[in-house]
């Protein structure tokens, strides 16, 4: 029979001894795979995620099993939890999955953006929406599952570890990850009565190749999508940005579409196909590739956008 383990560390832990405990659990736990461990070790990470098993604060997945016929096990989400380096001056990223979970590809780039977040001084946030819950991937985008998981990181991090945030948040999303975090970004998701209780919203909002609709914003949002993508298609992107001048010139939508780029662009793991500039690899039909310079540009763009909206003037200029 197979041991189960998980655990909660504390915040003030630091001790060369936690971290090594850090990384002896990251690679035994089952719900940690593909292990961020592996990832560190590859890469020589300064530091290791923190698992913590966090509650579905506002919206229990047990009440979904009515909603969408979906079966959870249990109401609780785990998150990879990377602390800020400076505490009372540091915003917070929470980076939501696509409907395929935390893949080799998506835990890479999203370690890479976390190591680079962590440097300019935020703290971020993974959030394993799958693993524990026993709901099915390709789910993620059915009803407020993800929105709720999103904002039920937020609101433990805000109540745990407020010795380190400036009172901003970050949320970034892939594919139906990104669509989550346009739907965070809405008017009309406050107008929700499922969303009653929710007191703390996110502050600015990043998604990756998601599905473009018209939409009223609460929030600054940029987004990033490729014109070939197969997935997702970029026309309702290019509709929204044809008719959202007022958006734009208030600053609150930018939406990047890269000409010859495909989905899944930021994400050089599971490619089958090596080209002079790009990887590819080929997903139900429908063709995802790397692409090196989308890829290079959205970073460096994503990493500016968070920083002008959600660091303090002071520390931001410091960067």
């Amino acid at each position: 029979m197979m041991m189960f383990f998980y655990f909660t560390l504390n915040r003030n832990m630091k001790s060369n001894f936690v971290s090594l405990f850090i990384v002896f659990m990251l690679g035994i736990l089952p719900y940690s795979q593909p292990s961020f461990a592996t990832i560190c070790k590859v890469n020589n990470c300064e530091n290791f995620p923190i698992v913590t098993e966090i509650a579905g604060i506002y919206f229990p997945l047990s009440l979904m099993q009515k909603r969408q016929n979906l079966k959870p096990t249990n109401d609780n989400y785990y998150i990879y939890h990377w602390q800020p380096i400076k505490k009372n001056m540091s915003p917070y990223v929470v980076m939501l999955p696509s409907s395929g979970g935390i893949t080799q590809g998506s835990a890479e780039t999203y370690h890479r953006y976390s190591q680079k977040l962590l440097k300019l001084g935020f703290g971020v946030v993974i959030v394993d929406i799958f693993q524990n819950s026993g709901v099915e991937k390709g789910t993620v985008s059915r009803g407020p599952l993800a929105s709720m998981a999103a904002l039920s990181a937020l609101k433990y991090i805000k109540e745990n570890f407020s010795e380190f945030s400036n009172g901003k948040f970050g949320v970034l999303g892939e594919s139906r990850g990104g669509m989550t975090v346009l739907s965070l970004a809405s008017e009309a998701i406050r107008k929700n009565h499922l969303y009653k209780n929710v007191n703390t919203w996110f502050d600015a909002g990043v998604a990756f190749y998601p599905s473009c609709g018209e939409q009223e914003l609460t929030m600054p949002v940029q987004i990033f999508i490729g014109d070939l993508d197969e997935w997702v298609s970029a026309d309702g992107c290019k509709s929204w940005l044809s008719s959202a001048s007022e958006l734009v010139s208030q600053g609150k939508l930018n939406i990047n579409i890269y000409a010859g780029v495909h989905h899944l662009f930021n994400r050089e793991t599971n490619a089958d196909l090596t080209l002079s500039n790009s990887q590819s690899h080929d997903l139900g039909g429908r063709a995802s590739l790397y692409n090196k310079d989308a890829d290079l540009d959205s970073e460096n763009k994503m990493l500016s956008f968070f920083s002008s909206h959600l660091l303090d003037s002071q520390n931001h200029s410091s960067k």
